[in-house]
């Protein structure tokens, strides 16, 4: 029951109203949430993307509330004004319908996280599409590039564009302002990961996306993550170290 109210949320479920929903305290609806968050992310693992593909990043975290006074307000895009504790969904993502999207959350947005990604889950056969970001650019010594200039067009003249990857990120930022209010960083990942699912079963029924999330949580073993977690179990950051090789 608790993963049929779940999938039947659009952009995610908060934890608070699945309690009151099936009759439990909010830890177990919490443990429970974030176990199938888990097993959802695990499909990622061996997954390569094929044909037209899309990838971007995107940071969130550690909102500083801005000064009462206009003078006394910085701005919070230079380096020196940030607070470090923004993390970054790097996503990509097949283009149509039926397309698959791969998450992992790194510290920033560099090139080698992305050059990794990309060599472990993107086929060598496909087109990989990006904004002029310098991170990608060693993406081109992997597959065939296309890039757009965000900062002259949202598409370009000859028709390049990541329109399916800002509507994935339009959905993460949905779901954090009028689901959850806020994301956790240390189980950002997850996060992530389940909404990318959504993302890519958006067209699918209630009982297709529940019977996928059922055969996703009794596949997976027990989690060593979240087995005893109100006794003081807690996992590591969810943060992608992996650098290539």
């Amino acid at each position: 029951m608790a993963i049929w109210f779940s999938v039947n949320s659009v952009k995610g479920k908060a934890a608070l109203q699945l309690s009151r929903e099936i009759g439990v305290q909010y830890k177990t609806a919490w443990v429970l949430l974030m176990k199938l968050r888990e097993a959802i992310a695990w499909r990622r693992e061996d997954m390569v993307l094929e044909g037209e593909v899309e990838i971007d990043g995107k940071y969130a975290g550690g909102h500083i509330r801005p000064e009462n006074r206009a003078e006394d307000r910085v701005d919070r895009r230079l380096k020196k004004f940030q607070n470090m504790k923004r993390l970054c969904a790097l996503a990509i993502r097949e283009r149509g319908l039926g397309g698959r999207t791969f998450t992992r959350v790194i510290r920033d947005e560099d090139g080698a996280a992305a050059w990794a990604a990309v060599r472990d889950h993107v086929s060598r056969d496909a087109t990989v599409i990006a904004d002029v970001h310098a991170s990608y650019n060693d993406i081109v010594g992997l597959n065939r590039m296309e890039r757009v200039n965000h900062s002259k067009a949202y598409q370009a003249e000859d028709g390049t564009d990541t329109n399916q990857i800002e509507s994935f990120f339009s959905r993460v930022q949905r779901a954090y302002v009028g689901i959850h209010h806020r994301f956790s960083l240390k189980y950002f990942d997850w996060y992530v990961a389940e909404l990318a699912w959504r993302e890519d079963t958006r067209y699918h029924g209630n009982r297709s996306q529940t019977f996928s999330v059922l055969r996703k949580a009794l596949s997976r073993p027990t989690s060593r993550f979240l087995c005893g977690y109100w006794q003081g179990n807690r996992p590591p950051d969810l943060i992608w170290e992996k650098a290539p090789v």
